[in-house]
């Protein structure tokens, strides 16, 4: 008999915490135990349900790239063309939900892990992959395949960087400011 599948309510409680000691703490400083507290749950069923920390981070990295994905779609609804596609795309990137503090800080400890650990590695393979495709695919229907190519790399290197200065103590910078950013060097490149 297997095991019993945990709860959606009670799965994204045990993100959310993971998610807040990773903040909190760092990475190395975050602990099962500490993940618990937070979620007000026993170890216990961390171990059932995700065996460890490192997998805890690998959950909590798949439910930001799906949420990502759902904002994106919804984005791509109301888009007609290319350049409103491309916008969407980044407006998913930099939705106030998402684009946090503690999520910025958790993504920095996700790239950080990723070289050393399998899953992770794949997750961030598998979702750098998906970015640059989905711009590269709006890209060149404006532009040459060298230039959209180009585009789509300086693109995803400026909203990497952006995550990297979100994450940092005291920023100021705000998800629409980032987007205004970005959208900016886009237009000025089209």
């Amino acid at each position: 008999m297997g095991r019993k599948p945990i709860d959606a309510d009670r799965r994204q409680k045990i993100v959310d915490a993971t998610l807040n000691c990773i903040h909190k703490y760092g990475y190395q400083d975050t602990t099962v135990a500490r993940i618990c507290a937070d979620a007000g749950l026993s170890t216990g069923n961390i171990h059932y349900y995700f065996g460890g920390k490192q997998n805890l981070l690998e959950e909590a990295m798949r439910s930001l790239l799906r949420d990502i994905r759902r904002k994106m779609v919804t984005s791509l609804n109301d888009a007609d063309s290319p350049a409103e596609r491309l916008a969407a795309i980044l407006r998913s990137n930099f939705h106030p939900g998402i684009f946090r503090t503690d999520i910025c800080i958790t993504w920095l400890h996700f790239w950080a892990q990723a070289p050393h650990a399998g899953e992770l590695a794949r997750l961030e393979h598998v979702n750098r992959r998906r970015f640059r495709q989905n711009l590269l695919h709006e890209f060149v229907k404006l532009k040459s395949r060298e230039e959209a190519e180009m585009l789509a790399r300086q693109t995803v290197a400026m909203v990497d960087g952006l995550w990297v200065e979100k994450a940092q103590k005291n920023t100021t910078l705000t998800a629409q400011d980032a987007f205004g950013l970005v959208m900016e060097y886009v237009e000025t490149r089209l």
